[in-house]
């Protein structure tokens, strides 16, 4: 089974490599109209290697976008700040004050994503009907991919633009004629995006995605489990909790039963032996292991062999290899140092610091000649490595997202014993969050109050998820949920030493249209 895991990841890194080759050989920028086609019309989905191909090319474009998630969801908020290493574009993005010039801010890398799965979508009929090699099973299945990820690409511009032009149609159709200028002059609003785009996955709950039996599942397809996690997540992001909660619970209901690949495996309930080791290993990116399996549903793998390597473990570390541009704010190292166990002698100590044992010092973070780097992307990596997997989807995240909707639908104790110890009889998520990093309990005075509730878990999503790109769109959800712009305004600002600066974020984040970078095409 290893085996047969490690030759399909090696085929998705050098396939992606050939995909995307295919695709961008002849515009230079995705967003520039193509002098010809996009792929040469005698080699466009002539059979089913060039179908595949195609589609592995558009998950290599992913690797784009992820580095530029993580910075984006990271220095916008509370966890992450600059050094005065840091670069014009990092301290725009982390001073709120990013052009449409800002590196970071340049939109291109998710219209490629968008452009490219247009296009497949459009072709990839020519491969069923020249190739009987492509079954039905298969074509389903890379329509659903495509779909998907076209959906999650938009999902994360509504977040980060706020608005943005819509469209299905493939480039290549349009040439250089003023209907295509018009689409991407034209605008389209949150809702009508997040409308449509949950419209189309939803009809996809009507087959199995990614369950081909001559694949074994792992987390670096996009799959019936991301589906739910994508669809969730519009629904809390929108406020409506009770789909939310329904919709994420159907994720460790159905790993309990079956598993990913309609074969038993390890299910959330009991995938947790509460070791030190067991937290730490996710980050060791091991495929095919069961706990990996379970508590992952979607990783942009990286490898150096393959020349494919990000920027991450540069901008974060301290030492050879590590430009140390940006760093861990007070606020989340002392959340961590906080933090209580329930037993030490299940734990090492060598580290000498009291707090989150699991998950912070040596792990989330380390202390490299006394200051503080981010060390989520250096665990078990050499210096210049540069290619830690990037998580994008895990349990724990859909668990405590969870644990949200339970205390908005005011069903605040339950949302307190799923964040703790869990509700083992209750509920297939079992053990709860602090106990599986071998934490105490936390409480509130009285849990008839929501937001007390909603504060400890927006916390134990930091010390859980930091530098994940999660916490900026976690601010901005809960200021939602709240119609309360001070709250992020606050916890923002509240990063910055300086006094004067600090009150300029704090004005110009109770904006919330300040929440939103630019959006430039052209």
């Amino acid at each position: 089974m290893a085996k047969i895991m490690k030759r399909s990841i090696s085929y998705l890194l050098a396939g992606s490599i050939l995909g995307a080759l295919l695709f961008f050989d002849s515009c230079e920028k995705m967003l520039e109209l193509p002098s010809g086609r996009l792929l040469p019309e005698e080699h466009a989905f002539a059979d089913e290697f060039s179908a595949r191909s195609s589609v592995m090319g558009v998950y290599a474009l992913l690797q784009e976008v992820s580095q530029q998630l993580i910075i984006l969801g990271e220095l916008q908020g509370d966890l992450l700040t600059v050094t005065q290493n840091a670069d014009n574009d990092l301290r725009q993005i982390n001073d709120h004050t990013a052009d449409a010039l800002n590196k970071y801010a340049d939109p291109s890398g998710f219209f490629k994503i968008i452009v490219n799965c247009n296009e497949i979508l459009h072709k990839i009929q020519r491969a069923r009907e020249n190739d009987e090699n492509l079954s039905e099973l298969e074509f389903n299945t890379y329509i659903a991919e495509l779909k998907l990820i076209r959906a999650w690409v938009y999902f994360k511009m509504v977040q980060i633009y706020g608005k943005a032009p819509y469209f299905e149609e493939p480039l290549s159709d349009y040439g250089q004629s003023l209907a295509l200028e018009s689409k991407l002059d034209s605008m389209q609003t949150e809702d009508f995006i997040l409308d449509t785009i949950l419209r189309q996955i939803v009809e996809l709950d009507t087959f199995d995605l990614n369950l081909l039996a001559e694949s074994p599942f792992f987390a670096i397809r996009f799959n019936k489990f991301t589906n739910w996690a994508l669809q969730a997540d519009i629904y809390l992001w929108r406020n409506n909790y009770a789909f939310a909660k329904r919709t994420y619970d159907r994720i460790p209901n159905i790993l309990a039963k079956e598993g990913f690949a309609g074969t038993e495996r390890l299910p959330y309930i009991n995938a947790w032996d509460f070791q030190d080791v067991n937290w730490k290993d996710l980050f060791q990116f091991n495929y095919s292991s069961g706990p990996f399996e379970t508590l992952t549903l979607f990783v942009i793998p990286f490898s150096k062999l393959y020349n494919q390597q990000h920027s991450l473990q540069r901008l974060f570390y301290s030492g050879e290899g590590g430009d140390y541009m940006v760093r861990p704010t007070d606020y989340i190292l002392n959340a961590y140092q906080a933090q209580q166990v329930i037993r030490y002698e299940i734990q090492p100590q060598e580290r000498g610091t009291p707090g989150d044992l699991n998950r912070g010092l040596g792990v989330t973070y380390d202390s490299i000649d006394g200051k503080p780097v981010v060390f989520k992307y250096s665990l078990f990596r050499e210096p210049f490595d540069n290619d830690a997997g990037i998580m994008v989807y895990r349990t724990a995240d859909f668990h405590l997202k969870t644990c949200e909707a339970y205390a908005r639908l005011r069903l605040t104790d339950d949302a307190i014993a799923h964040l703790n110890d869990g509700n083992l009889y209750k509920s297939a998520w079992g053990t709860g969050t602090r106990t599986r990093a071998n934490l105490t309990g936390v409480s509130v005075e009285d849990s008839r109050f929501v937001d007390p509730v909603e504060d400890l878990i927006v916390e134990e999503r930091a010390l859980e998820l930091a530098y994940e790109g999660h916490r900026w769109f976690d601010l901005m959800r809960i200021a939602r949920h709240r119609e309360d712009p001070a709250y992020l305004a606050e916890k923002v600002a509240a990063k910055f030493t300086d006094e004067m600066k600090r009150e300029q974020v704090k004005n110009r984040l109770m904006d919330m249209e300040n929440w939103y970078l630019p959006l430039k095409l052209k």
